[in-house]
């Protein structure tokens, strides 16, 4: 049975090209493109893993994993930054334990490594 992801970015192009990416892995993809969107499709889809951008409108990758954490306190979440000098992403990524890359990342190495050790539970929800 193939793991189910939902990709959350409020920007089409790269929400696009990492869903292509993980399908072409094996995965079966869902595509949101604010936190409000993603938490509708979740409710629906129920995927073993979301990759969510964290600067979105409406609502931030943040707000998104808490809302879905007060939901379901073991899901899978992997948060995506273009900002990744940014001291509060440090920082609410240390507090919550939420795996994190810096976006563009090598689709072959980085999301690919930290979607598998993810997935495969070497993170857990905090």
């Amino acid at each position: 049975m193939k793991a189910k992801i939902l990709v959350v970015d409020d920007v089409d192009t790269i929400a696009r090209v990492y869903a292509r990416f993980l399908e072409r892995e094996g995965y079966e993809v869902r595509i949101a493109f604010n936190g409000e969107e993603a938490l509708e499709i979740w409710e629906r889809f129920k995927p073993d893993l979301i990759i969510s951008d964290i600067r979105m409108p409406k609502m931030s990758g943040f707000e998104l994993a808490k809302a879905i954490r007060a939901k379901k306190t073991d899901q899978k979440i992997v948060l995506m930054t273009g900002y990744a000098d940014e001291a509060e992403v440090l920082e609410q990524q240390k507090r919550h334990g939420f795996p994190f890359f810096t976006k563009p990342a090598d689709l072959q190495t980085t999301v690919s490594k930290i979607v598998a050790d993810v997935l495969e539970g070497h993170y857990q929800a905090q």
